[in-house]
């Protein structure tokens, strides 16, 4: 049980300028964990070409996810390049048209859904067989670093809440997997994925609690090990030394004293002395009488 910061030897009165006052109340705790990294491509390989041509058309993107079905560049075998380029009189559409029955462009594209990391392919650029077209990764992965005071809260399947530090008001979700201990890599889907290179923090909730009692954490004071809780109390006689509680803590609770330097403008509680009357003089003197009209004239200088 935490010990309770009651007023044994002082309680804080009224909060001055920059405290306030909070409550215990029941409520839900997640426990959240910061992580930060950034995206990495996964499984790169290179796409080269099958034949001896001319690359006819690039129609891809760098920095972009296409599936399997779509088609990255054509190639042109060389006879039908050469053909092309020898057409004479004969329109380019009606001889393209012709030959290629005869020789079918050869599309190049990825076995499965990849991620163009760079081109190389030129159009109308002559290329031999296993010429390098493409560079591309299967995968895109957030790689997450995990603070070394956190790595035993983290645990595989819990629930992930990233975001690009370019773009921190879209979030997306995700699932921690591969934890190592010092990190975690998560998978990318085309949906929901970042460049290459692209920094991004997020938060893990690693342990939640419901129905607990809670206050906030800017109320407790450590000191020696042990952690304290300002409390009200009531009061009721002072004296120098001691004060009389009759209200908020029990004989046993351990309390804290702060020394004068700590509170920081926080009126510490006193004994209330009460206003001493006036002392009366010992020996009072005569009051001088003011003079009369009679007197005026009998004697100048007043009586006494």
């Amino acid at each position: 049980m935490i010990p309770a910061l009651a007023a044994l030897s002082f309680a804080l009165a009224t909060p001055s300028t920059g405290a306030e006052t909070a409550t215990v109340r029941s409520d839900d705790l997640v426990l959240k964990v910061r992580v930060t990294g950034t995206v990495v491509p996964d499984e790169i390989f290179r796409l080269k070409s099958p034949i001896e041509g001319r690359v006819e058309s690039v129609t891809a993107s760098n920095g972009a996810w296409y599936g399997a079905d779509q088609v990255l560049a054509l190639l042109a075998h060389k006879e039908l390049a050469a053909m092309i380029d020898s057409k004479g009189s004969q329109p380019q559409e009606l001889l393209e048209e012709r030959w290629r029955r005869v020789y079918r462009p050869t599309p190049l594209r990825c076995s499965d859904t990849c991620f163009v990391l760079k081109i190389y392919a030129k159009a109308k650029s002559w290329v031999k067989p296993h010429a390098l077209l493409f560079e591309a990764a299967s995968k895109l992965k957030l790689a997450a670093r995990v603070r070394p005071e956190d790595a035993h809260r983290v645990q595989n399947g819990q629930r992930l809440t990233f975001w690009s530090l370019k773009d921190p008001k879209t979030t997306y979700q995700g699932r921690v997997s591969h934890y190592a201990g010092a990190g975690f890599t998560l998978d990318l889907s085309p949906s929901h994925s970042f460049d290459p290179g692209t920094e991004w923090n997020g938060e893990i909730a690693a342990a939640a609690s419901k129905g607990i009692l809670t206050v906030p954490t800017a109320a407790l004071i450590r000191h020696g090990g042990a952690v304290y809780l300002p409390v009200r109390v009531s009061t009721g006689v002072t004296t120098a030394a001691l004060t009389q509680i009759t209200a908020g803590a029990a004989e046993g609770d351990e309390v804290l004293i702060i020394d004068d330097a700590l509170l920081k403008g926080t009126q510490r509680h006193r004994q209330a002395m009460p206003r001493a009357a006036p002392a009366e003089e010992e020996n009072p003197q005569p009051k001088r009488r003011p003079p009369s009209k009679a007197d005026d004239k009998d004697d100048p200088y007043g009586a006494f």
